[in-house]
């Protein structure tokens, strides 16, 4: 008989469920929008939740699933593990599925998981948020950043996208020695035309953490255009970056020459600046360590942690 995995990767900016089988095969898979209950609150994480696994049933017809693992963004604490279980043990109680084993996990623990099987390894994230995570292989899992917007997230999208917004403003008050292209650049993401249009944007009713995070794709651009406010955000992301990897790597030394740092989400593989002025920082104190940019859709590596549960 065959066997069923659900995988659901929950993030601030996005939610994808990917209902396969134990060979791996796909039966259902399809993208909605975040899961992150401290993003959007609980009733929306349900809601979203709700509709991906009933969609998945009507695709499928298949009721039985054996495993189910949920890696969802805001599973930082006890308490928010405790209230991303709930939301999901309702959302599971509105649709037709019997599961039998679910797994509740952060999205960077779990994505680690399925990267590394169980091996030694680390993982890097900076899409909307940030994180690093760090096994030695031994069960031991640690973790490092990832404390969400209102604290942390450094050298995230989010991140970069604040930090290009207060540039501007600072700009904008005459804080700033040098003019700026960053301003040109967002008022034309934003199809505005001055300060207090961005600022009323900022501030609007339906403001996200992912359309601030959305500001950084100008970053790129901006850079190859010789702005050095540009340049210097991007530095300091990448600084930022490289801190909370070395942190998360002392917490499991010794770390031996084989030793693979897994580099996953939009800031990292589309910004080579940041890429490659934050392997220099961690090749400072890491040496003998490599890099391996991510090739999948994180999605893949979570139905891995999924399929390795039935083994």
């Amino acid at each position: 008989m065959n066997q069923y995995i659900l995988a659901i990767d929950g993030g601030a900016t996005k939610t994808t469920l990917s209902l396969r089988d134990a060979s791996g095969k796909v039966y259902f898979e399809k993208t909605s929008t975040s899961t992150n209950y401290q993003a959007i609150g609980a009733e929306k994480v349900e809601k979203v939740l709700t509709n991906l696994l009933n969609e998945a049933y009507k695709a499928t017809g298949i009721l039985d699933i054996a495993v189910a693992t949920f890696a969802i963004a805001g599973v930082d604490t006890q308490n928010g593990l405790a209230i991303v279980q709930q939301i999901i043990h309702r959302s599971c109680g509105n649709s037709p599925f019997s599961i039998r084993r679910t797994i509740v996990e952060n999205d960077v623990q779990s994505t680690l998981i399925g990267l590394t099987g169980g091996k030694a390894g680390a993982l890097l994230i900076s899409g909307t948020g940030s994180a690093a995570y760090a096994t030695d292989g031994q069960g031991r899992i640690e973790r490092s950043g990832g404390w969400g917007h209102r604290v942390g997230d450094e050298g995230s999208g989010y991140w970069i996208g604040r930090e290009i917004l207060n540039t501007i403003f600072r700009s904008e008050d005459g804080r700033l020695e040098k003019p700026t292209v960053l301003t040109d650049l967002v008022y034309d993401m934003l199809q505005i035309d001055n300060i207090e249009q961005l600022n009323d944007w900022i501030y609007q009713p339906d403001y996200t953490n992912a359309q601030v995070a959305n500001i950084s794709k100008i970053l790129t651009k901006a850079i190859s255009l010789g702005d050095e406010q540009a340049i210097q955000i991007a530095c300091n992301a990448a600084k930022e970056l490289s801190i909370m990897t070395n942190a998360v790597l002392r917490k499991i030394e010794p770390i031996d020459k084989d030793f693979i740092v897994y580099l996953n989400g939009g800031i990292l593989k589309h910004n080579p600046i940041i890429l490659n002025v934050f392997k220099d920082y961690v090749k400072k104190i890491h040496p003998y360590i490599s890099f391996h940019l991510c090739t999948q859709n994180p999605i893949d590596y979570i139905a891995n942690r999924a399929l390795s549960s039935l083994k």
